[in-house]
């Protein structure tokens, strides 16, 4: 079964560990999209995904899995996570 992780700075990610979310500091981000692990989905702020490298962005564009779910602080605000996640992925996982 695949998983969702988050990934970035401990202000964007404890929101996601307190739901039960595993979440990952940003140095982790190559081994989590690259690696050989069963993760399905990435969530990431928006101004961590600007700061990547356009390598590291083009790469990300063109993956199959895991889908890449980018965040604004606006999203998680509100219920976008939800719908993004069911944009990405054409189910509601977090049902």
């Amino acid at each position: 079964m695949s998983r969702i992780v988050a990934v970035g700075n401990e202000d964007f990610t404890l929101g996601f560990e307190l739901v039960g979310i595993e979440a990952f500091g940003l140095e982790k981000l190559e081994n989590i999209l690259f690696g050989k692990e069963d993760i399905g989905v990435v969530i990431i702020s928006v101004k961590d995904y600007d700061n990547l490298n356009l390598r590291t962005k083009t790469q990300i564009e063109k993956l199959l899995k895991p889908i890449v779910v980018i965040l604004s602080g606006e999203d998680i605000k509100g219920n976008s996570l939800r719908e993004k996640v069911i944009k990405a992925l054409g189910v509601d996982l977090l049902k």
